[in-house]
């Protein structure tokens, strides 16, 4: 053993060549290139027993893309001014993750599907047009990839880069998980200038695969790829999960929801974007969770039009403090550009009555699609028809409708409070510490 022990440049784990397409190791194994870019960007070399071209000429097919994911392509629809309340997707009984996915929203660069498995997956999959990001709101197992095993949990992302085989493992009790296709680039982690690397998580909390499990199987390996909306079927005499080393950084892995360290301020409302933990093309991804509530600032939502981006937000756990009791776990919001929304009336009576919680101990996923974004009609189904009243109190409850004197109310106001500062500030000179 080396007295000193070194971080080499790249990540590799198994048996590899000391260099990429070089070396007297390649004549005992296959040599496979994941290459982004045209082989000028990320890349991953694995390093197979068999070649990885050895698929059955005879019993390569096209799939009926229909019979094998009905609701995957459901068609877009327009979603106009009325924001949607989508009630959780019944499982649809010994259908997989793939063959159970279904489409709920979509712009041009990036869809978000649900899935609903109860069945194990008999074949592998690739998605040759789309790099894909999971969140498990409900369930565990094995994400198997040619790169090794990754355990996940509910409460995990899992990131798969375009075109990476895989196969779900499930383990027992119910699955339920929202899926996020991105068709021009792969998720980025979010970053600003005045937050560093670290916040709201650092890339330390990403968990590759590090153990391998080589198979060195003979049989009939079935592989279904999707290219758009066409899928494809190969078979493979030898497992396609033959591989005994990998060097590289493109790579699947996990990120655990719980490793997110959200911003808080005690003087000011954070908005959604402060929130932002992956960038796609088209769209960011945000996670409201468990935090501190401000102090002295709003500590619900500001009345927003978001003008230029379809607000999706998934409710994972807990009761969403601007919902007012409205949403359960598992249901998905869709609030489309330009209409107004925020807190529900008896969110913002509590806030009014300064009920103010000390922590917020929820979590949700919102994902922002950059417009136009349509709903699929299989969304459409889900879609809550009393939503939109949800609001109702905003034109019934005394405190909220027309009075005469409410104009002369707020004058009153704003002369009484003209002299009013935070109490969380520093003071000048003379002046007393508070009003």
């Amino acid at each position: 053993m080396d007295k000193f022990e070194y971080m080499s440049g790249l990540p590799e784990v198994g048996i590899v060549p000391r260099a990429p397409h070089a070396g007297p190791l390649l004549r005992e194994l296959y040599e496979q290139e994941h290459g982004r870019g045209g082989f000028a960007g990320k890349v991953t070399h694995t390093y197979h027993l068999y070649p990885p071209n050895n698929w059955l000429p005879e019993e390569a097919r096209v799939l009926d893309g229909r019979a094998f994911a009905t609701h995957w392509e459901s068609p877009l629809v327009p979603i106009g001014g009325t924001h949607h309340a989508l009630a959780v997707m019944a499982p649809v009984e010994e259908r997989d993750v793939y063959r159970g996915m279904a489409r709920l929203v979509a712009n041009d660069s990036v869809t978000m599907n649900v899935t609903a498995p109860a069945a194990r997956m008999d074949y592998f999959f690739e998605h040759h047009s789309a790099t894909l990001l999971y969140f498990i709101h409900e369930g565990r197992g094995i994400l198997e990839t040619m790169f090794g095993p990754i355990e996940y949990r509910k409460g995990d992302f899992l990131i798969l880069p375009k075109g990476t085989m895989h196969r779900f493992e499930l383990g027992p009790g119910r699955h339920y998980y929202w899926m996020y296709e991105s068709f021009a680039g792969d998720p980025e982690k979010s970053e600003a200038a005045t937050t560093g690397q670290f916040i709201p998580h650092s890339r330390s909390d990403h968990k590759f695969p590090r153990s391998l499990d080589p198979r060195n199987e003979a049989g009939r390996f079935e592989v279904v790829s999707k290219v758009g909306q066409v899928y494809t079927r190969r078979v493979h005499p030898t497992h396609p999960f033959d591989v005994v080393g990998w060097r590289g950084d493109y790579l699947p892995y996990r990120f655990a929801v719980e490793d997110v360290r959200p911003l808080v301020a005690d003087r000011s409302h954070v908005p959604p974007s402060g929130h932002t933990v992956f960038k796609l093309p088209g769209c960011y991804l945000c996670v409201f969770t468990v935090r501190s509530v401000e102090r002295e600032g709003m500590w619900l939502p500001f009345f927003h039009r978001n003008l230029d981006y379809l607000e999706t937000l998934g409710y994972h756990s807990g009761e969403f403090f601007s919902r007012g009791g409205v949403i359960q776990e598992g249901m998905v919001t869709l609030h489309p550009v330009g209409l107004p929304h925020g807190p529900h009336p008896t969110a913002l009576k509590a806030f009014m009555d300064d009920r103010r919680p000390e922590t917020w101990r929820e979590v949700g996923i919102m994902a922002d699609f950059a417009n136009p974004t349509r709903m699929s009609e299989f969304a459409a189904g889900l879609s809550k028809k009393d939503y939109m009243a949800s609001w109702a109190g905003y034109t019934t409850d005394p405190r909220f409708t027309y009075r005469a004197t409410r104009l002369a109310e707020v004058r009153a106001a704003s002369d009484r409070l003209a002299g009013a500062r935070d109490a969380l500030r520093p003071t000048v000179g003379d002046e007393p510490d508070s009003q």
